[in-house]
This record gives C-alpha cells, structure tokens and sequence, in this order.
C-alpha cells in the first residue's frame, strides 16, 4: 500500500504526536509498505528519506482557529497531486488536518481520522471548529480513538458517527526497553538510593510544577527527582522552564535533563522507582505506557484515557494527594511494584508498538482491499451479458 500520514511535527522533533507516528509509519515501511509522512519542514532535518520513511516539510503554521500562515498552497497542492491508497490524518486542530478537511469529498483514497482528544473541545474560541467539524467528519471512512471512554469518542458518537469508530491504543516499544541497560544514576552522578522520574517537555499544561509542588512537601533527602524533557523552541511563553530551574536551584534533590539520547531516557525509566505525572491535557499518554513497559510504578492525575488503566495506577487529584503516595511508596515499595507488574503484563497484551502497527496494517488493508473488491464487483456487473 502507499500510506500517507499527516502530523503537525516529526522527527528530530520529539513529543508525543511525532512518537507515534514515527512508530507506526517505521514499523509499516519495514513491512513493505510506501510510506510518506508529511510535516512541518524543520531546520535539523537533514534526509528526506528516515529510515525507510519519506518526509515532506512544508512551511506552514497554526490552525483553522488560531489562522494559518505559510506555504500552505504548497500543502494543498501535495495533497491532491499524490497517489496514495490511505490518508492517515494524525490529531485534529492542527494545520495538517485542518487544510485537508474541505478536500475530503474529493479523494479517491481512503481516509482516516485519529482526533488525539479534541483538547480544545470546550474552549470557547474553538465553538465554530467544532459545531462545523461533524459535516467534514462523514466523508472520512474511520475515526480511531485510544480509548472508548475519552470525550472524542463521545463528541463522534453524538454525531451520529458510531459506525466509523475504531478502538486503536497507544503504546510503548518492547525492544527499547528490553534492551536498555542500566547506568543511568552513575553516568549522571545521582547517588540518592531513590530516584522519581517524570518525562514531558516544558509546557505549563504538562503539570511539571504540580509535580514539583508535590516533591517539594516530600521532606526524604534519600530521593531525587529527575525531570527530562524539552524547553519549546516555538511559542516560549507557554513554557514552563523557568520557573523549573528555578526549583532545581532552590532543591539539590532536583535534577533537570535536556537533550538526552533515547537510549539515556530508557535508562532513567528503568532506574527509577516511581514516575510522577501531573499533566493537565492529554489524550492517551505514552509516558504512561513508557511506565508500564519499564514495570515503573506510575502516579498520575486523571488525565486522558488514564481511567482505563486505574487498576494498577495510583490516581490522584491534588500536589498533597502526589505527595502522600510518594511517602507510600517509600513505606511500602512492594505493593508498588506488585502494581507496576500487573501493568507489564497489560502492556504486553495490547501494548506493545509492534501489536498496535499490526492493528492499524488490517485497518489500512480492510478498507482498500473493501474498496477494490468493490470496483471489481462493479466492473463485471456492468459488462455487457453474453450472447452465446
């Protein structure tokens, strides 16, 4: 098949969108399909060709609310030049999508939705999005949502779009964590006999300072708090950077990581002894299921679709309610871990990249296959019958 996926940034940009796609589009390249992603065009990015992936940037920003700038035309004209059997449109409220939303009618390929949550379902700049949204959703041919439970879902379904639902989970790569080797705390000099994680780059929304709120009421100098990830380069003001240097100053117990390699992340997920998330929006977190494949016990706010998973999570509502899990844990590590097990165990079922690429091949593959056998149907049908 010739696959076309769609998101707002990709690789070397790190986040959650270009994770997954990456994921998926590598995983699908690898098994003989043409796969092309297109994206913002980035500086850093040298090759147009990702291992095994081709990737068109273009010059363009914002969305159909915030407005759209840039070589927009140049998008468009891609769109409706290529040949491909699938559009894949990767998160909803993003220029990729949002240009491609008044061709849908017109192309022959297949198309496909993954909304990402609808972030901005209930602000109030976002109204017009989405009272207009529903009528562009019908002519795509499905909408995969993470979870059955999140407001994406529920926004489709109230629209009478049931019938194009299709459950498709996030997830985490088995092969990078079962390859990771240990080091983490010696290479970077953390000699505490407890570490606490949290990985997200530096937005306001993404609860580092509910995290750190939270770790500083935890009066045990025998734990670091380690906090990887990104200062954005674009849109500064909303980055919360700052004001976490600030807290590594004030507290040695916390440690700030910027530009690590992958394989020094991995390492941290599989050193440490609990993961602490406080973030405000998400849709399906992978630094959840990054926990669940490291077996790292996870405290997290009920963000997302973190609900579906709360079994073997410690959910919580408040910086204080964070805080007491932490003194849990160092009181009884075991039951954590115990948690932390049973979490692995769901992660190798239905969470693993690998089984989550496969589920989105036989999607790809039932919706063209479905289409050809159409027009077969149709052809014969339409023969003239025979006179002998």
């Amino acid at each position: 098949m010739k696959l076309l996926f769609t998101v707002e940034f990709y690789e070397p940009s790190k986040g959650g969108a270009q994770e997954v796609v990456k994921q998926l589009s590598e995983r699908l390249a690898r098994r003989g399909h043409a796969v092309t992603v297109a994206t913002s065009s980035d500086p850093r990015r040298k090759e147009q060709i990702l291992n095994g992936v081709a990737v068109r940037g273009f010059d363009v920003r914002g969305n159909a609310v915030k407005g759209i700038s840039g070589a927009r035309e140049d998008y468009l004209r891609f769109i409706r030049e290529f040949e491909f059997d699938v559009i894949f449109n990767y998160a909803a409220q993003t220029w990729t999508t949002d240009l491609v939303l008044p061709e849908l009618g017109r192309m022959r390929a297949k198309k496909i939705l993954a909304p990402l949550g609808y972030s901005r379902l209930h602000h109030r700049r976002y109204r017009e999005y989405f009272r207009q949204l529903p009528r562009y959703l019908v002519n795509y041919d499905r909408l995969v949502y993470t979870s059955a439970r999140y407001q994406d879902k529920e926004f489709g379904d109230t629209h009478g779009l049931e019938g194009k639902a299709v459950i498709i989970p996030n997830g985490a790569s088995q092969e990078e964590f079962e390859r990771a080797t240990p080091g983490f705390k010696s290479k970077h000099g953390i000699e505490t006999p407890c570490l606490f994680l949290m990985v997200s780059n530096h937005y306001f929304d993404k609860g580092h300072l509910f995290v750190l709120k939270a770790f500083r009421r935890f009066q045990n100098k025998d734990c670091t708090l380690v906090v990887i990830g990104e200062r954005p380069h674009r849109h500064g003001w909303y980055s919360c950077f700052p004001l976490c240097r600030m807290n590594e100053k004030l507290d040695r117990r916390v440690v700030l990581f910027s530009g690590l390699s992958r394989d020094d992340v991995v390492a941290a997920y599989r050193e440490a002894d609990l993961f602490l998330f406080g973030s405000e929006v998400e849709c399906s977190p992978l630094v959840m299921y990054e926990s669940f494949a490291s077996r790292t016990p996870l405290v997290t706010t009920a963000v997302g679709n973190v609900r579906d998973h709360e079994a073997y999570v410690r959910v919580v509502q408040t910086p204080e309610q964070m805080r007491s899990e932490m003194e849990e844990f160092t009181r009884d590590p075991g039951r954590y871990r115990l948690l932390a097990q049973q979490a692995h165990r769901v992660f190798l079922e239905h969470h693993s990249w690998e089984r989550i690429a496969q589920m989105y091949e036989r999607l790809f593959l039932e919706l063209v296959t479905d289409d050809s056998t159409r027009s077969s149907m149709a052809g014969h049908d339409s023969q003239e019958p025979s006179q002998g």
